[in-house]
């Protein structure tokens, strides 16, 4: 009986002390230095590079209208997988090849990986404004976004993944695609 006791309270301990990274978009697990970093998008005139700006797909896609060709690249901090790529790779990329970059967090878990790389790439960095799409569930309000970027009307459909690198021309989509190499359309 004792065991029993000593190991739910070991687990207890145990479990209150873990942080599930992912699931929400993590920043109430920030510092509060890393806190106000985060601001709301104003204008896409006056952004700095010591900020990360909360932005809609709404706001994104009337910003992509006024750019002829653009990339938005929507990545979580701290990727692992064989597609995700420092970024500086992606900066390079799109200035190699006359696109305006976009670079989108989907959420704050490990963010300071990304910012460790901030010697390497001037782009500004966006994250998705979860309280304007009502949700802090990463899948929804990602999902959410990634419409408003296809112009999808409906809020949540399901889900193919098809990349996290969005190619537009004007305000339209061309192409989703995993790697800098394209070969997907929408």
């Amino acid at each position: 009986m004792k065991k029993s006791i000593l190991f739910t309270i070991a687990f207890a301990s145990f479990a209150v002390s873990c942080q599930i990274m992912g699931l929400t978009n993590d920043y109430k697990k920030l510092s509060e230095v890393e806190q106000q970093k985060i601001v709301a998008l104003e204008s896409f005139e006056n952004v700095s590079l010591d900020k990360i700006y909360k932005i809609n797909g709404q706001q994104l896609r009337t910003e992509l209208a006024k750019h002829e060709k653009s990339l938005v690249y929507i990545f979580k901090n701290g990727c692992t997988s064989e597609f995700c790529k420092p970024m500086y790779v992606y900066e390079n990329y799109a200035k190699k090849n006359g696109y305006k970059l976009f670079l989108i967090m989907d959420g704050y878990g490990n963010l300071n990986e990304t910012l460790e790389q901030r010697n390497n790439f001037s782009t500004p960095l966006f994250s998705i404004d979860n309280e304007f799409y009502d949700s802090n569930i990463r899948n929804n309000y990602s999902r959410y976004f990634e419409n408003d970027l296809q112009g999808i009307a409906i809020k949540i459909k399901p889900k193919e993944y098809l990349g996290s690198l969005y190619f537009f021309n004007k305000d339209q989509l061309e192409k989703i695609t995993r790697d800098l190499s394209p070969t997907k359309t929408p």
